[in-house]
């Protein structure tokens, strides 16, 4: 039975990994158009950067739960 549990927890953790992308590439996409036409300056870039950094290291975080059958709020899996 514990099997079953650590492959649920790791959809779990996929599920996270995918809605941190999404939630991240969203605003990080807007800030890139902003710059391309214009209505923000360049420097905002620097944000842009940070929420990429922020945000792929949470991804990757999550994506190595999700690989090892860890649930998203856990340290390691379940006994």
């Amino acid at each position: 039975m514990g099997f079953f549990k650590n492959i649920w927890d790791g959809l779990l953790s996929l599920l996270a990994a995918i809605l941190s992308f999404a939630i991240f590439a969203l605003p990080i996409w807007a800030t890139h158009q902003a710059i391309t036409y214009g209505i923000v300056p360049i420097w905002v870039y620097l944000a842009v950067v940070g929420l990429v950094f922020i945000g792929g290291n949470l991804t990757i975080a999550f994506l190595r739960k999700a690989l090892d059958g860890v649930a998203p709020l856990r340290e390691r899996k379940r006994r």
